[in-house]
């Protein structure tokens, strides 16, 4: 009896099909920003904002894992679009407090839809379980390499090309 015949990618290693996949991610995920005019860096501070509510620019730096003065500048840009507040701290006048405004909290509403309409058209080969497995997996992968913890989150948009953050918005539909 024959065997089945092996399809090209059954011969490409891991690390390679890895590379291209994430490689296609980041393209779609590039695509979904971009109407928004909104970056990598962008959407991981609005979405931490949102994840954590009000707090000093210091405190957000920390929970991003990325130098005060590289946030110094996200939220100078997501303040002059009118996505964030910056106002100063009422019990410490040194420091400032960082909130989402109603338009910050709509962006990124309408990019979470962006990015997941983008992984649904990706991920349409597998079905819910599936997806989930999946999910879990690369979840366990980058855990046991210690990829991407919270307080890494610049190295991995870096490594991502400033673009490729997505997150698992899609992974269980």
């Amino acid at each position: 009896m024959a065997q089945a015949s092996e399809s090209a990618v059954d011969r490409i290693p891991y690390g390679l099909l890895l590379a291209r996949l994430g490689q296609e991610s980041t393209a779609r995920f590039r695509r979904a920003l971009r109407p928004l005019n909104l970056g990598a860096q962008q959407f991981i501070v609005i979405k931490q904002l949102q994840a954590i509510g009000s707090c000093s620019q210091g405190e957000l730096a920390d929970a991003l894992g990325i130098d005060s003065s590289n946030l110094a500048s996200l939220t100078g840009q997501l303040y002059a679009r009118g996505l964030i507040e910056r106002n100063r701290d009422p019990s410490d006048r040194r420091r400032y407090v960082v909130e989402l405004t109603t338009e910050g909290r709509q962006l990124l509403t309408d990019a979470d839809k962006a990015i997941e309409a983008g992984e649904q058209d990706m991920l349409n080969a597998l079905g819910a379980t599936e997806r989930e497995q999946l999910w879990d997996l690369l979840r366990r992968m980058a855990d046991a390499l210690e990829l991407c913890p919270s307080t890494e989150v610049e190295a991995c948009v870096e490594a991502a090309g400033d673009q490729g953050l997505a997150g698992p918005t899609s992974r269980s539909q």
